[in-house]
């Protein structure tokens, strides 16, 4: 019996605490222990199995969350989301996570609102929790969590330009295998201006390496310098083992190869409903990459 209810709900677990936390190993570990603690309770007890579950997640997740905020707040340069190899999601088996692929910027934008406010559009927005469920989930009232919801949305609304097309499936499939033939000839010859034509003008590159990696400690900022970013690197000789690309988080990105493992993961956060990429995200830190190796 408690096999059935591991393979039923594991799914939706595993995605709401990978998108509260950002971190696929530790929303492994999470789904684990809340049903390590599931096993020993009184189940007549529990009138809504899904619901108790969820909610058990939830909770512990924003423990976490608040517990971490120290950590993240000294880690070395800006701290990025674990990137999810699209392999990783094959055979699920919910519903809702077969409809909805965060994509990663995306999730980026997700680790910008409070835990409140996270686990309250994540239920909403992405799993399709009506607010009834919500609320006797957080044990708090529908009415404060339809507001917890309104304030979430405008907040992401914010983050993605203004826009209610969120970047959460990127751009056009073709544009992207567009984008990714130019970065790929681009690497190989160490000419990387006809890549321009695919970035914003106002483009930013952030890159997380933890201190476990070369990495910029600060976003670089603007068309020209993150060209010139590119091609630096290319003439040190550091694509020489070529990128490949991959799907990551439901969307085409590109891996780098160093030494045959998997050194970096560049994620694109495509304009809402446009053809250009506002933000590039680099993803070098190797505990970060370890699904890929």
């Amino acid at each position: 019996m408690l096999e059935e209810t591991y393979a039923e709900y594991k799914p939706r677990l595993f995605g709401l605490a990978y998108r509260m936390l950002g971190s696929a190993a530790d929303a492994e570990d999470m789904v684990q222990d809340v049903f390590a603690q599931y096993m020993v309770i009184d189940k007549d007890e529990v009138r809504n199995e899904q619901a108790y579950l969820m909610k058990m997640t939830a909770n512990r997740c924003i423990n976490l969350i608040r517990s971490s905020r120290k950590r993240r707040e000294t880690y070395v340069g800006p701290w990025l989301p674990e990137p999810l190899p699209d392999a990783d999601r094959e055979g699920q088996s919910d519903p809702a996570e077969r409809r909805e692929q965060v994509g990663y910027a995306y999730l980026v934008m997700l680790q910008q609102l409070t835990p409140l406010e996270r686990t309250v559009y994540i239920t909403k927005e992405t799993l399709g929790f009506e607010y009834r469920d919500i609320a006797e989930m957080l044990d708090k009232t529908e009415l404060s969590c339809r507001k917890t919801f309104s304030r979430a949305g405008r907040k992401m609304k914010t983050l993605s330009g203004g826009s209610d097309a969120f970047p959460s499936k990127g751009a056009d499939p073709g544009v992207q295998d567009r984008f990714v033939e130019a970065f790929l000839r681009a690497s190989d010859t160490g000419n990387f201006k006809p890549l321009v034509a695919f970035l914003m003008e106002e483009v930013t590159l952030v890159s997380d390496g933890g201190g476990k990696a070369r990495a910029a400690l600060n976003p670089i900022l603007g068309l020209s310098r993150v060209q010139a970013f590119f091609e630096g690197l290319a003439a040190k000789g550091r694509f020489r083992e070529g990128f490949v690309p991959a799907g990551v988080n439901g969307e085409l990105c590109l891996l780098l190869k160093n030494e045959g493992r998997i050194a970096w993961a560049i994620c694109p956060e495509w304009e809402p409903g446009g053809s250009r990429i506002r933000k590039l995200y680099l993803i070098v830190n190797p505990d970060k990459l370890r699904r890929f190796n």
